[in-house]
């Protein structure tokens, strides 16, 4: 079971196998009632919930003890966390040895997020203004700027840097497709040797939620 918004990303968890999903996240955070009764409706005893963001971990864990069902919290804090745990996730494993290799390769996923600022603030020091964009990147504020490719391409520098292989671009609900693939492939110039996705993710909020491995 797992917590998206958008009707791309729900795709990509349904594909992926998940029986439920809650729609929520940044700004409407689903309550424990809410993933309870999707628990309920999993035709399973055991079940996996991705949480995907760090302020839903604690309402899912507090089902634990609310249900006959036995419920295995995954803590993905990130969309592209989540994602990544999912692809290895292996019903054959022993439910220790699952959760272990999935909590491993989310350690290394890196998750690049560019917003909007609704109003002027003080971020870690950084001056911003309403209506600039906003990049995050692994959580913490990138910067922020008028201009979302100069954003972009700041983020692609690092990724390289980093030595990143594979780059994941969700783009949301307020991009276009001819957008996404330019901002595709601005990154594929700067990284020439990674591989670079485009999904339609459909998200709010973020206009672009990008994972990087």
């Amino acid at each position: 079971m797992s917590v998206c918004a958008g009707e791309g990303l729900a795709s990509v968890f349904s594909e992926l196998g998940a029986d439920q999903i809650i729609h929520g996240g940044q700004t409407m955070n689903p309550s424990t009632q809410d993933i309870l009764e999707k628990i309920n409706l999993t035709p399973a005893e055991i079940v996996f919930v991705f949480p995907n963001n760090k302020n839903i971990i604690m309402a899912a864990e507090q089902t634990v003890e609310l249900t006959e069902k036995k419920v295995v919290v995954v803590p993905s804090k990130t969309i592209p966390q989540g994602i990544a745990a999912m692809l290895l996730f292996d019903p054959e494993l022993e439910e220790q040895e699952l959760v272990d290799t999935m909590t491993e390769v989310m350690a290394g996923v890196t998750t690049m997020q560019i917003t909007y600022a609704a109003r002027d603030s003080d971020f870690d020091g950084h001056d911003i203004h309403a209506g600039e964009y906003l990049a995050l990147y692994g959580g913490a504020l990138f910067g922020s700027n008028t201009d979302v490719d100069t954003l972009l391409k700041g983020m692609a520098q690092k990724v390289c840097e980093d030595g990143k292989e594979f780059i994941t671009l969700y783009y949301g609900e307020n991009i276009t497709e001819d957008q996404a693939n330019a901002a595709a492939a601005l990154f594929s110039e700067v990284c020439p040797d990674a591989e670079v996705n485009v999904i339609n993710g459909g998200q709010p909020v973020y206009y672009y939620l990008i994972s990087a491995e």
